[in-house]
């Protein structure tokens, strides 16, 4: 596997962007294997919001919660660019291996934006070369910089994750 989830997870915790108690919109479940270590990681008195536009994504990630024991996640099937949470909701907006899939990005981080509390954190983890595995044109590390700049955030970490895949947090 190209990505150990885990150990990003915990670099992520490490750092403080990702806290006990917090409320994180994970944008993108899919299968649920960020889902329960995020679930994990912020513990009971925080909340994963696990939104996928696949039922069957949905239905996974709900399977896996349910085994692992989690009672702090809530499940939502939508598209993540017209979302029905309120405006500075969530702590966390973790957006992972999505915005590859989606010609209009911008759409996706400017919602993930527009719910996410001032002080909190978008972490984006993408692709940042074609994968003989996904479909999908992978979006640069260049442009997802050039996207925080235009909206004068702040990176606050950034790593190459092996040769395939790049790791962003920016501060709102």
């Amino acid at each position: 596997m190209f990505l150990k989830p885990k150990a990003i997870i915990q670099e992520l915790s490490s750092n403080f962007f990702i806290k006990n108690g917090d409320k994180i919109a994970e944008f993108g479940c899919g299968s649920g294997y960020f889902t329960s270590l995020l679930a994990e990681k912020v513990g009971p008195e925080g909340r994963i919001f696990a939104i996928d536009i696949l039922e069957d994504a949905i239905n996974e990630t709900k399977e896996l919660i349910e085994l692992l024991g989690f009672n702090n996640v809530v499940f939502h099937q939508g598209n993540v660019k017209n979302l029905p949470y309120e405006d500075n909701f969530f702590d966390v907006v973790f957006i992972s291996q999505i915005l590859f899939q989606n010609e209009d990005y911008e759409k996706i981080l400017d919602e993930g934006l527009r719910i996410l509390k001032p002080g909190g954190y978008m972490i984006v983890l993408e692709p940042a070369k074609k994968l003989p595995f996904l479909y999908g044109t992978p979006v640069s590390l260049e442009s997802i910089r050039s996207y925080f700049q235009v909206k004068n955030l702040k990176i606050e970490f950034q790593k190459l994750i092996g040769d395939n895949y790049y790791l962003i947090v920016v501060k709102k």
